[in-house]
């Protein structure tokens, strides 16, 4: 197969796993950006598709409520300029994250800083910033208190309360973890704060991510709600930002459950009574991102071994971890994947695909179904928007950087 000429079809066959062929970009498109990046592997990332995903993802969540991007899913700046106009805010890692949702244009009241355990430069990077920050520890709440002390100015705190996850299925165990403030050091955080001159203007409670049913999720919103209602009553507090999380699932590989979008949204009269009085945010990464971003990646080689197909290719889990065998597999199927430029009636059958490096864990698809490929030739990486290049282990055997390109309509 040569992709001198390109079709717009994808591949089809019978096998162990079928291939999802995505509906963006289409196989023309797919040459024309990888001319345009100058090297493979690149990650394609669609505005229009990111339109798409906000308008949906605002649908399936809180009636009402606004919706934050989180950075860390996907932190390049044309990603974050095109999300900016469409979202009501940005949650932020780091003072580089940082910087890059200020550089939007997004003013700073719309920023949350959010991490476990934040240096003194970070919190006085944040706190000069004027951007919100959360506390998840009583030494973190003292720390931000002192740090305004010695930049002479007050600041915005949130207190991330500790909130187990759910479990997958209703009736299961919840998973303690280790983020928040415990719940019987709320009332000493909320005491550190305001002494030190700061403002508590809000509470996060993130309670996980990648839940597909319906009834886990709005069971979750309504627990957070009551507890936000709750610590505000206990504390008397005047909040301007209360996220009750995110948490809906982004399927990564052919066998993931699907997201019934339809049913995610939970109206208000489904949240304990005074939910309406509380400025009610989501907060959400992969489910915004994951759907608008592919990868293109060209065939280095293709070879036979004990009887099955391998084809490698330029992009390892190097340039995108969240596909190779540490993620995919283990019963959860296949990353979606398909040659681009197949003839229709092409017969398929079972492949491995690999990457370059000197690693027995360098497998991005095992067992997907494509056509005979030669060198040369480009595959398709579908749905992988989120936790690509700063996600993966890019200084392992210190190869090439991922190219990364954003397109579409602005």
């Amino acid at each position: 197969m040569s992709t001198d000429t390109v079709t717009e079809t994808g591949t089809t066959g019978t096998g162990t796993h079928t291939p999802v062929t995505p509906p963006t970009p289409t196989d023309r498109q797919a040459l024309l950006l990888a001319r345009r990046a100058g090297a493979t592997p690149a990650y394609l990332y669609d505005r229009g598709e990111l339109r798409a995903a906000v308008a949906r993802v605002r649908a399936a969540s809180v009636e009402g409520a606004g919706l934050y991007y989180s950075l860390k899913a996907n932190p390049h700046p044309g990603v974050v300029n095109a999300l900016a106009p469409l979202v009501d805010g940005f949650d932020v890692c780091s003072r580089a994250e940082m910087e890059t949702a200020l550089d939007s244009g997004t003013p700073p009241g719309r920023v949350l800083f959010t991490g476990p355990a934040k240096s003194r430069d970070e919190a006085a990077a944040a706190l000069a910033a004027e951007v919100a920050v959360t506390v998840e520890s009583l030494r973190q709440a003292a720390l931000l208190a002192r740090t305004a002390a010695e930049l002479g100015i007050g600041g915005r705190a949130v207190i991330r309360l500790n909130t187990p996850y759910p479990a997958r299925v209703p009736g299961g165990e919840p998973s303690p973890n280790q983020f928040g403030v415990d719940a019987d050091d709320e009332a000493r955080v909320v005491e550190t704060l305001r002494a030190g001159g700061l403002s508590v203007s809000g509470l996060q409670m993130f309670w996980g991510s990648q839940y597909a049913d319906p009834a886990v999720v709005h069971a979750a919103r309504a627990a957070m709600t009551a507890r936000a209602l709750a610590c505000v009553d206990r504390f008397a507090l005047e909040v301007d930002f209360v996220s009750v999380g995110g948490g809906i699932a982004m399927p990564w590989c052919d066998a993931d459950p699907d997201v019934d979008w339809a049913a995610m949204g939970t109206p208000l009269s489904a949240l304990p009574d005074g939910a309406a009085a509380l400025p009610l945010v989501c907060e959400y990464g992969r489910s915004l991102v994951g759907p608008a971003g592919s990868l293109l990646t060209t065939v280095l080689d293709t070879k036979t071994v004990g009887g099955l197909r391998h084809v490698l290719v330029d992009a390892g889990m190097n340039h995108v971890m969240i596909a190779s065998r540490l993620v995919a597999g283990n019963g959860r199927g296949e990353v979606r994947v398909r040659a681009v430029g197949a003839r229709p009636d092409a017969p398929t059958g079972p492949v491995r695909v690999t990457g370059p490096l000197c690693s027995q864990l360098d497998v991005l698809a095992d067992g997907v179904l494509l056509p005979e490929v030669e060198p040369g030739d480009l595959l398709l990486f579908a749905g992988v928007g989120a936790y690509g290049p700063t996600f993966s282990p890019g200084g392992f055997l210190s190869r090439d950087p991922a190219r990364e390109v954003v397109h579409g309509d602005v």
